[in-house]
């Protein structure tokens, strides 16, 4: 996966920056709650932008490398380092709308 591949979401790195930092276990207690108040905060349109790409990170996640995806959600801000594909997997499928 090249090093520019994190330009390519925006949104989840504005989200996985802003949500996933360092204190956000203290502060949401988990990946889902961080991710709802993202929800709760967000524009309509911001929120279409990052269930996009949200997805396409899913689809990312199922072909590559689990160790090149956890680097990605790294570059992208996020301090919350997924234990397992299926835990990302879980975070991203739980995104309704």
């Amino acid at each position: 996966m090249t090093r520019d591949a994190a330009s390519g979401f925006p949104q989840l790195e504005q989200v996985f920056s802003g949500y996933f930092h360092e204190d956000f276990a203290a502060e949401y207690g988990s990946p889902e709650a961080a991710l709802r108040a993202f929800h709760d905060e967000a524009s309509p349109a911001e929120w279409r932008r990052f269930k996009r790409e949200a997805t396409r990170l899913a689809a990312l996640a199922e072909v590559r490398d689990f160790a090149e995806v956890c680097d990605l959600v790294r570059r992208l801000g996020s301090r919350w380092a997924p234990p397992s594909r299926q835990a990302l997997a879980a975070l991203l499928a739980s995104i309704g709308d």
